[in-house]
């Protein structure tokens, strides 16, 4: 199946969070993601001003495994559970940091879903057992882990930071998500107590983390917060790295197309060679008339060569991609991501597609929006046997966060204000001021197996950048 996130990442960039995860029943898992891009047309943006390279330099891909999936509880209880893996890992340096990386990655993932349960319930009740559950499991996370630190050799530099880098990290993330709850429930009838048990809860971690030296929030203090932003920012990378898969891109299909644009050259050439050798025979007694004419044939040779070109890279192009990505992990082989990106007229667009982007097909509107567009596909292979027999843990399938950064489109909006004057409540001409917005429609399509499905983003930018994402 492909599960899909989107978030606003900066100001300028928006991310999509695709996962792909295959059936166990077949082999290799084939998927295939379809974006279309609606661009108003006063933004100037076309074949002419947009190029390929342009598109691929502000679209960002990074390919990581998905997370493994468990609960709070499940990551210490079982001789399989990821705390039992840190342990089996010490003896080996490379394992044990990969499996403390994975650990805090997991730990991530876990407390992240649960508070997001615990926010989203409605009943008092529920959400009352759900926080102490929250309390119970991760206060019995923090103190498994970290007993590890007891089973390190005091000497053993290398290994105690590789333990004080994930403990830092966990200690970051329970702050991180602890907080949601604790804004979502303290001003809720009857979770009072809650919330305060849960503040008690950070405040006895910021001391923890002020006894181990580890970065912590200090109010009014600048340098220590930017500083804080700055470390963690690392340190989230550092763990997460663990999921990172070996990536290796390549111009797609590159044998094919320099054999069909040699076929083009050749057929060009030939036709040349035919019409000189005809034209010697039969107007050989007209030497000044065959020189002019050969100097037009040969300059329509090249002409010829590239039409034919043109027809071969036509035929190409829905089989070939721009670009060719193999992706492995330890050497092995796991998978394939093929992507390319044109700019395409309406008619060629599914009907599908244009419901999605919840407008007709009226030829007053379409002339009013002119929108140009531009067809982002996305084909990926993965090898669910190769990726399921890496590690000791069942990953799923892959994730692919694409970052489309829309600096490039901001540069010919005009000012996000403008003033109009008005007659107001009083009968006085008054002047005031509206935002100007405009809007990006992303609409995607989603195929693996016999499944099609379709989502639509809508984006309001003005020149200072990203003001929301709406979703159909």
């Amino acid at each position: 199946m492909i599960d899909i996130q989107t978030k606003i990442h900066d100001k300028f960039s928006i991310e999509f969070k695709v996962g792909f995860s295959g059936s166990d029943d077949v082999k290799i898992n084939h998927f295939d993601v379809n974006s279309w891009i609606f661009i108003p047309n006063s933004l100037y943006i076309n074949k002419a001003t947009y190029s390929k390279d342009r598109f691929y330099t502000d679209v960002k891909s990074n390919i990581r495994l998905l997370t493994p999936s468990y609960t709070l509880k499940q990551m210490v209880e079982g001789d399989d559970a990821p705390m039992q893996q840190v342990i089996d890992s010490l003896p080996d340096i490379n394992e044990f940091e990969f499996q403390m990386k994975l650990f805090g990655s997991i730990f991530k993932s876990s407390i992240r879903n649960i508070s997001a349960i615990i926010i989203k319930e409605k009943d008092t009740d529920a959400a009352k057992r759900l926080c102490d559950e929250f309390i119970a499991d991760t206060q019995t996370v923090l103190k498994a882990y970290r007993m590890v630190f007891g089973m390190i050799d005091p000497k053993d530099e290398a290994r105690l930071v590789k333990f004080r880098f994930t403990d830092e990290f966990i200690s970051h993330q329970l702050q991180i998500q602890t907080m949601k709850v604790i804004k979502a429930l303290q001003h809720r009838e009857g979770m009072e107590d809650t919330a305060k048990t849960l503040i008690d809860i950070l405040r006895k971690e910021t001391d923890y983390k002020i006894a181990k030296g580890y970065s912590h929030v200090i109010i009014n203090d600048e340098l220590n917060n930017r500083e804080l932003v700055n470390h963690h920012s690392k340190l989230k990378k550092y763990i997460e790295s663990a999921l990172y898969l070996n990536v290796n891109t390549t111009q797609d299909g590159q044998a094919v197309k320099q054999i069909s644009f040699s076929l083009a050259a050749g057929l060009a050439m030939m036709v040349y060679l035919l019409i000189t050798t005809l034209f010697q025979k039969y107007w050989g007694n007209y030497p000044n008339l065959i020189f002019f004419i050969l100097v037009i044939f040969y300059i329509l040779k090249d002409r010829i060569k590239e039409l034919t070109r043109w027809m071969f890279a036509y035929q190409l192009k829905d089989r070939y991609y721009d670009n060719k990505t193999v992706i492995s992990i330890n050497g092995n082989h796991v998978g394939v991501m093929k992507e390319g990106m044109d700019f395409i007229s309406e008619d060629k667009v599914p009907d599908e597609v244009m419901q999605e982007r919840s407008r007709t097909r009226l030829e007053v509107e379409n002339k009013l929006l002119d929108e140009k567009i531009i067809l982002y596909r996305k084909r990926v292979e993965i090898d669910n046997d190769v990726l399921g027999n890496q590690y000791n843990y069942d990953f799923k399938g892959i994730n692919d966060i694409i970052r489309y950064h829309i600096n490039y489109l901001t540069k010919k909006m005009d000012n996000p204000e403008t003033f109009i004057d008005c007659i107001d409540d009083k009968g006085e001409v008054s002047t005031i001021t509206a935002n100007r917005v405009y809007y990006l429609h992303i609409v995607m399509q989603f195929k693996w197996e016999d499944h099609v499905e379709y989502r639509a983003f809508h984006v309001s930018v003005n020149r200072n950048g990203i003001l929301d994402i709406k979703t159909n």
